[in-house]
């Protein structure tokens, strides 16, 4: 505002200033030509200019139209006009009079002319409406100059005030935010968006997208706690069963309830089992601790081929009676742990195993697929309910609460192959179709022949 007043005060004055200098340059160039007039009426008529001679005194005589001629010489100023300058400005200067005789101040315009061997002729040209006509651009200038101003006031504040607008709901919506409500959105208001790209309208999405990842960050962080209460509460619940066998045993060997050897051969064998229960949960937890840490593995060449030949050998001998189907590329190398590996394709079979009968048959394949080495396990036995498929790779879920711990596991085995899938850089998927069976896929990334 402060600026905008500044331009507006000087391009008034400009253009006053231009106004007087144009009006002065038609009064002058007027005054010149009507002296010219009175000249060449002069020559022709000099007896006509005696008239206008009284005396000694200074007089100014109309002569018509605003005009006056006068003569100098005298000592009395006259009644009317303007008082001639003493002494009188050279001839052919044109002057400012400015006090006037009377009436209120008027200005006139002089135009001292002198003739040879003749009077002397002052021409003056009244200035009341000139000085009228200025003062009235002034004026209108000068309001010109308030009421663009106002104008210029309105609409800034106007226009200020739309656009601070989504700052002033920014500020609200971060005192909703503080207050607990996260799920609010500028974008979502119901008031006018800002405009894209604008400095608020990129605020506005800069602030979108900061509160979409702090809603996010809690989120994630109350899934993580959840998972880490239930990952304990099941921990505990699985720990407690052997440890409870365990103690039980205990307890009777020192009260003497175990009267014959073969009694306590028999609880020292039931309390080695639920230790290597134990040993066996305790192992798979600190394996799915390490997995869940970010630190990178030490990973080398490893034939996957070979892997798999080697546990699906392991599984013949175990289970003889089980008809087993091999489909086995060689030459597959991934970058992995063999260990790792190794435990991924026991914990599958080792389902089949646990979760089929021994009549099912089980089909494993192995095969290259456009840079990925693909893994399938596929078994017929009854399958997996449909609502369990979503959960079937959290850690301690059995599809089956009913099952005992004896014959269903500690509900890891899939838990820790999708961890080691996924540490190799691999995806992991377990279907089963409508005709009954169990199929699980595993892909990961094929080693690249680097050799020349």
């Amino acid at each position: 505002m402060t600026l905008f007043s500044v331009t507006l005060s000087v391009a008034g004055t400009l253009i006053t200033s231009t106004v007087t200098q144009v009006v002065q340059h038609q009064t002058d160039t007027e005054l010149r030509n009507n002296m010219a007039s009175l000249r060449l009426l002069h020559s022709r008529h000099p007896e006509l200019f005696n008239a206008f001679i009284v005396g000694s005194s200074r007089e100014v005589n109309t002569s018509g139209g605003g005009f006056y001629v006068a003569l100098a010489g005298g000592s009395s100023p006259p009644d009317t006009g303007p008082v001639l300058p003493d002494p009188l400005p050279p001839a052919g200067s044109i002057v400012t009079e400015g006090r006037g005789s009377g009436r209120p101040f008027i200005h006139y315009r002089l135009l001292v002319d002198r003739v040879p061997g003749g009077p002397t002729l002052v021409l003056a040209l009244d200035l009341e409406k000139s000085t009228q006509a200025l003062s009235l651009a002034r004026k209108t200038v000068a309001v010109i100059q308030i009421l663009s101003l106002a104008l210029v006031g309105l609409l800034s504040v106007s226009v200020v005030r739309r656009e601070l607008g989504p700052l002033e709901r920014a500020a609200n919506m971060a005192d909703a935010i503080a207050a607990g409500d996260l799920d609010r959105r500028l974008r979502d208001d119901g008031a006018p968006s800002p405009v894209p790209g604008t400095e608020v309208g990129r605020l506005a999405d800069a602030l979108d997208g900061m509160l979409d990842k702090i809603q996010e960050a809690f989120r994630a962080r109350d899934a993580s706690e959840g998972r880490l209460r239930q990952f304990v509460a099941d921990a505990s619940h699985e720990l407690r069963t052997p440890l409870q066998s365990v103690r039980g045993y205990g307890e009777l060997y020192r009260a003497g309830a175990l009267p014959d050897s073969e009694s306590v051969d028999e609880a020292m064998g039931r309390m080695l089992s639920e230790v290597a229960r134990m040993t066996k949960l305790v192992e798979s937890l600190l394996l799915l601790a390490r997995f869940d840490q970010s630190e990178e593995p030490e990973f080398e060449p490893v034939d996957l081929g070979r892997v798999v030949m080697d546990s699906c050998r392991d599984a013949r001998a175990v289970e003889p009676d089980r008809p087993f189907d091999e489909h086995v590329a060689q030459g597959l190398t991934v970058f992995g742990d063999e260990a790792q590996l190794r435990r991924l394709v026991a914990n599958l079979l080792g389902n089949v195993r646990m979760h089929t009968p021994v009549a099912a048959a089980c089909t494993v394949v192995l095969e290259d697929f456009e840079g990925e080495t693909i893994l399938r396990v596929i078994d017929q036995g009854p399958g997996i309910p449909a609502a369990a498929l979503p959960h079937v790779f959290d850690r301690f879920y059995r599809a089956d609460r009913s099952r005992a711990r004896a014959t269903g596991g500690t509900g890891l085995g899939l838990a820790l192959t999708a961890a080691i899938v996924e540490t190799h850089g691999g995806r992991v998927s377990l279907d089963c179709p409508p005709g009954g069976g169990t199929h699980v896929e595993v892909r990961i990334p094929k080693l690249r022949n680097t050799s020349r």
